[in-house]
């Protein structure tokens, strides 16, 4: 009977080629049973004993497959303190010589005023592996019995294995247990550092001065969805620091770092959203909604990216929600419905891109009261389409999303904010169109129309929008690669009722250089997070 007879461990991985401090180790098990069935093992399945064990030495460093930081600045270190007896207190944390890397001399002799020398009488220091060969390491110390093992602190240098005893259903037999050795756990690398708030000059106050005013944070981030984040775009991003594992917990704090009372997320891969992040943005008090392209998933269910708008749920309760699918309005248009704007079937098969926007009324809560409809603003957020020899596909999703939320929001006097990447920088037709409602017919993106896209297209609105990070002029980034360094994303508002007091300010060059370019071990995203706080006049 199957409850005899233990399954065959087939194979045993660690997806992950270098273990990070705080990163969770998730293995990749096969099983085989007795009937020819195979399944991959998951936290459920009870036909597996797992135990996680650490080397009791400290492995040398020249043995080292993952890199080490500078505990200064977090940089690729290049040496290394080896005095037994030293340790440096920096910024309130205490590194020992094993864990004391520096990136250049110059940081080493910032660093020699905070060291403190203790060695005891007696006491024996721990030997340190000198042969790379793990023969020599054979002494293990048992620290876990789950299926996915998170590193501690105190596992860093050290080489950790996981031993899988497969079991019978009845718990009676085990089987050949097969076990894989890691690479040497890597610290942990330094937290990005803090940014702070600019001031914004304000425009003459033509609020209604009568009216309560409110403030908000509004957030846009393009996080890099786990499908595009491959070493062969990013080549120069280390590779520890690409996979999932790695980048949810950054991109996590990071997000919850800024403390915005509404998110707008492209990029959500739409997996990651149901497993990982709705579910822990909503223990954070944030309500979500999400919308995934319109084209399948990449081979796998949920392999596909997606937009995400959330919302503090002590700030604003949601009123409606809307999706705009561009495939949808460009086929109907081509069919002739909604009359004015039919394309043909050459621009319809060039306007079949999959992207799609995101559009929630929210409601605003003052003193934990509902503000009533007066209270209510229009949220929406977009991916653009991405290959720059499309400007005029580019300028047809854009205007085709500006005057629908036209239709929808004026009638109604409903504040609009719409975020996004829009893969648009300041000099294209699609910025002109957004802050000045109209383009100049000369514009040489206008010019660059073969399917005939734009032909009968009548590019204007009448929204009074207005790009929250103007006052920086093009002092910013928004997208920061080894290949491409510019603004793609933005914040704009109607300002009738809104305006913008402060915004989120620009990373310093040498923090985005320090690993060449986005993504890195401190920023999980090529682009970079904006947010802008907007002061509400609410009519009654």
């Amino acid at each position: 009977m199957l409850a005899d007879h233990p399954p065959t461990i087939v194979r045993a991985e660690l997806l992950n080629s270098t273990p990070i401090e705080g990163v969770e180790i998730d293995p990749y098990i096969l099983v085989q049973f007795s009937n020819g069935q195979s399944r991959q093992v998951t936290d459920d399945d009870d036909n597996v004993i797992f135990k996680w064990c650490r080397c009791e030495y400290t492995a040398s460093s020249d043995t080292q497959e993952g890199p080490r930081l500078c505990i200064m600045t977090g940089k690729p270190a290049t040496m290394q303190c080896l005095l037994p007896d030293v340790t440096f207190e920096i910024n309130g944390q205490e590194y020992t010589h094993e864990d004391a890397y520096f990136s250049s001399v110059e940081e080493f002799m910032k660093a020699w005023p905070f060291h403190k020398r203790h060695k005891r009488e007696g006491e024996l220091l721990k030997p340190r592996r000198q042969d790379p060969s793990r023969d020599f390491v054979n002494v293990w110390q048992e620290i876990s019995q789950s299926r996915v093992y998170v590193p501690q602190k105190q596992d860093v240098g050290r080489i950790l294995k996981l031993e899988c005893i497969p079991i019978s259903q009845n718990g009676l037999y085990t089987g050949k247990s097969m076990s894989i050795e890691s690479a040497e756990v890597m610290q942990a690398p330094p937290l990005a550092p803090a940014r702070s708030m600019m001031e914004v000059p304000q425009p003459p106050n033509s609020f209604d001065p009568r009216a309560p005013k409110a403030t908000f944070k509004v957030l846009t981030y393009n996080c890099l969805a786990d499908i595009y984040a491959n070493p062969q775009a990013y080549p120069y991003t280390p590779s520890w620091a690409l996979p999932w594992n790695f980048r949810k917990r950054n991109l996590l704090r990071e997000i919850l770092g800024y403390q915005a009372d509404v998110l707008a997320l492209q990029e959500v891969q739409a997996d990651h959203w149901k497993e990982f992040l709705e579910p822990q943005l909503d223990a954070a008090g944030y309500q979500g909604v999400y919308k995934q392209k319109t084209r399948e998933s990449m081979g796998q269910d949920g392999k596909m990216d997606g937009c995400a708008i959330l919302f503090r749920k002590s700030r604003f309760s949601l009123v409606e929600k809307h999706a705009l699918e561009f495939n949808h309005v460009a086929m109907s248009r081509a069919r002739g419905v909604g009359g004015k704007g039919g394309l043909s079937e050459r621009a319809l098969q060039c306007l079949l891109k999959d992207n799609v926007a995101l559009v929630l009324v929210l409601e605003m809560s003052i003193n934990g009261q509902p503000a009533g409809p007066s209270g209510r603003i229009c949220v929406a957020t977009t991916h653009i389409y991405q290959n720059q020899g499309f400007p005029n596909v580019k300028m047809w999703q854009v205007m085709t999303l500006v005057q629908e939320l036209q239709k929808f929001t004026v009638p109604r006097q409903l504040p609009l904010i719409l975020t996004g990447d829009f893969n648009s920088q300041q000099d294209s037709s699609v910025y002109e169109f957004l802050q000045r409602g109209t383009v100049n017919p000369n514009h040489s993106e206008l010019q660059d129309d073969p399917q005939g896209i734009l032909e009968h297209a009548d590019i204007r609105h009448n929204l009074q929008l207005r790009d929250s990070y103007s006052a920086l002029g093009k002092d910013f980034y928004s997208n920061f690669t080894a290949t491409f360094t510019g603004i793609l994303d933005y914040i704009w508002h109607t300002a009738d009722r809104l305006r913008v007091t402060r915004v989120l300010e620009q990373i310093d060059h040498i923090t985005l250089t320090a690993y060449t370019a986005l993504p890195s071990p401190q920023y999980s995203s090529d682009h970079i997070a904006l947010m802008a706080e907007l002061e509400f006049s609410i009519v009654r």
